[in-house]
């Protein structure tokens, strides 16, 4: 099943990351923006660890940094065991005040104990180091058994400023019109995964989800309160 185009005001994506964007345009088109934003404040030479970096789509958005690749060996990523540190994310074998940056996108709701994981980040950036760091409010169950939380921005701000984090803003990734978009995407690629030759009701329903999916998606503009979104993004410093 083919998704809708992606649409990036850049130039310069490799067709790598393009194609990881498009399996879930709705979805990662935003986080592929907050993390570019996020490459753009680190100046050249920066120290940044990617954690639960799994293939690592964004590697190509750090070129300019020591990129630090980091996840643990229960991942079900494919590259995931050839990452340049395989550690728990709450227990990283590393010095403190290693990294100027962090990156964590799409992790915090695979690990059973988020604080832990943010009081050990926090340890390993030094002073005045960002935490860049998204985290999903609606999606489907995913990467079983390690799938624990789903987050508000309330819930993420107070995460992180109890693991010591200063200057923490969080903001929605998308609207509520996205949000139905992606989901409705997401239920007709697995209603299609159902479909065989003796019933089509699974082929037509994800034929129909489908096109719902980009008219609904279409009312974006519509949504001013941004309190439905697939996730937020945070940004913070340590202090």
């Amino acid at each position: 099943m083919e998704g809708p185009l992606l649409k990036v005001g850049r130039l310069g994506l490799s067709e790598r990351l393009r194609t990881f964007v498009e399996e879930m345009p709705y979805e990662r088109g935003p986080i592929l923006d907050f993390v570019q934003r996020a490459s753009d404040r680190l100046p050249p030479g920066s120290d940044v660890a990617d954690i639960g970096a799994g293939d690592a789509p964004y590697r190509e958005l750090f070129e300019h940094t020591n990129y630090c690749t980091i996840d643990w060996e229960h991942s079900l990523h494919e590259q995931a065991a050839a990452s340049d540190i395989v550690a728990s994310a709450d227990n990283l074998p590393v010095e403190d005040k290693s990294f100027d940056a962090v990156l964590l996108t799409q992790v915090l709701e695979h690990v059973p104990e988020p604080t832990r994981v943010l009081v050990e980040l926090f340890r390993v950036l030094r002073p005045r180091g960002f935490l860049f760091l998204t985290a999903p409010l609606a999606w489907e169950l995913h990467e079983l058994p390690f799938d624990f939380y789903r987050y508000t921005a309330n819930g993420l701000e107070y995460l992180a400023r109890g693991a010591g984090f200063e200057e923490i803003e969080v903001v929605p990734r998308n609207d509520c019109f996205t949000t139905l978009a992606q989901l409705m995407w997401n239920v007709a690629w697995m209603t299609e995964r159902g479909s065989n030759e003796e019933d089509e009701r699974h082929a037509n329903a994800a034929a129909t989800l489908q096109k719902l999916a980009g008219e609904v998606a279409s009312f974006a503009p519509l949504d001013v309160s941004r309190i439905l979104p697939l996730g937020y993004a945070l940004t913070a410093r340590r202090g």
